[in-house]
């Protein structure tokens, strides 16, 4: 199997098995993919570009990385597709229905996904859940938008290196 960008990281751990310790040794934020469930769930979600926001690398970073391992050349990112908004939109502005913290979901050996679905379902129409998370929670934006849900991200203002992320209905 040839790695690229768009890899799900369940295909890739299902093809080269032994990736899972240089992913861990990349990142403790990979260890996440040694429990079960979440790697039945959310690896099978994941691309290697989503997951490498998780870890702090750039995609090409963590591509050509495991590419190198089994023996793979290089390749480069023709995208340029930015996740991270400068702007709140005005329907962000107020009062959030649900919150969530996404980086203590993890941490806890839990399903981000599965909660927002759930809070997701609660919501009414034009309301608005805020995820705060030390990562950009690519995989959970992705399947909102396929619910037709408005997402944004932005920077988090009071704490570096976290960001923002707004689900409205």
């Amino acid at each position: 199997m040839e790695i690229k960008f768009d890899t799900k990281v369940y295909d890739l751990l299902k093809a080269y098995p032994a990736l899972i310790d240089v992913l861990v040794n990349l990142s403790p934020r990979y260890k996440k993919l040694k429990n079960p469930i979440l790697k039945r769930t959310i690896a099978r979600l994941a691309s290697l570009r989503q997951a490498s926001y998780l870890g702090g690398f750039t995609p090409v970073e963590l591509v050509n990385t495991l590419r190198a391992e089994v023996g793979q050349n290089p390749i480069t990112d023709d995208m340029k597709e930015e996740e991270v908004s400068t702007i709140l939109p005005s329907w962000a502005q107020n009062e959030p229905a649900a919150y969530m913290n996404a980086t203590q979901v993890l941490d806890e050996d839990k399903n981000p996904l599965k909660l927002i679905n759930k809070e997701y379902k609660k919501i009414k129409t034009d309301e608005v859940i805020l995820l705060e998370s030390d990562f950009v929670p690519s995989p959970l934006i992705d399947e909102m938008r396929k619910k037709d849900a408005t997402v944004v991200v932005i920077v988090h203002e009071e704490k570096e290196g976290w960001f923002k992320t707004f689900i409205q209905k």
